[in-house]
């Protein structure tokens, strides 16, 4: 099974270069949803697909899923200027 992730521009340049290994995603009924089962256990993928954006003729790669850990506290800065900050989030791990 393969979870699928729709990301923006930044994140996908910084990932597909290797500097980026994690998605980070605020807690969300939707994210959740997709983390979870209905029964509240973590849901098993063997992939995890990162598309950027919405469209016809997207960017898109597959990675190894390494699961999932919530974490607080959260600080990154990576070389295309993205910033990443926040009090919580699910951090989503892959590696290529």
């Amino acid at each position: 099974m393969t979870l699928k992730l729709v990301i923006s521009k930044k994140p996908f340049d910084v990932m597909i270069t290797g500097e980026k290994r994690e998605e980070f995603r605020v807690p969300s009924k939707w994210i959740e949803s997709r983390l979870f089962d209905k029964k509240g256990n973590p849901r098993e993928y063997e992939f995890i697909q990162f598309t950027n954006g919405y469209g016809k003729d997207r960017p898109t790669f597959t990675a190894k899923y390494k699961g999932f850990t919530k974490e607080h506290n959260i600080k990154r800065e990576y070389s295309n200027g993205l910033k990443l900050e926040g009090n919580e989030f699910y951090v989503i791990s892959y590696h290529f």
